[in-house]
């Protein structure tokens, strides 16, 4: 196991266990959406890369971003705009966009469908779908446009051409 994946997991599952008998708490299905996303902010914790477009990766290289491939791979959503990380402008008008691949609403449904909630599953559902990428903010609008939170495939992405390297390309 990841060991902060590991702990997260174990975070989530008491939250889990209480959902499944308490559908109705909106609160802990709040908790549960921040700890899922939270999860996933700091790839080098986890030592599982971010994925990043090639049209990030364009772009990246067109702005003279040092070592532009690597930055998008282990850049943290808190470094966007750091001059050590990919120096955008902002978050609003900027060139660059963090991706749930899997939204996050998506692994969420998959928690809340275990049969059987164990820390060991909770990692599993975690540690597979948690797919992240840095895409470019027309890429975010296009893809919005067709598929805001839904499941998101290989075929969409590419129909969209979006190419996002170890996920469709």
């Amino acid at each position: 196991m990841i060991p902060r994946i590991k702990l997260y997991s174990e975070a989530l599952y008491p939250l889990l266990k209480w959902y499944s008998e308490n559908p109705e708490d909106k609160d802990t299905k709040y908790a549960i959406s921040r700890i899922i996303r939270f999860s996933s902010d700091n790839p080098k914790q986890h030592g599982i890369p971010y994925m990043y477009s090639l049209g990030a990766l364009d772009e990246a290289k067109k702005l003279e971003i040092p070592n532009a491939e690597e930055r998008l791979q282990w850049v943290r959503w808190k470094e966007q705009n750091h001059k050590s990380g990919l120096r955008d402008v902002g978050r609003q008008n900027g060139t660059f966009h963090q991706e749930h691949i899997v939204p996050v609403s998506q692994i969420a449904k998959k928690l809340y469908a275990l049969e059987k909630i164990t820390v060991s599953r909770i990692h599993k559902i975690l540690v597979d779908n948690l797919k992240i990428a840095w895409i470019l903010k027309t890429e975010q609008k296009t893809l919005d446009a067709v598929c805001r939170s839904g499941v998101r495939t290989p075929e969409l992405l590419t129909s969209l051409n979006i190419y996002i390297k170890g996920f469709n390309i």
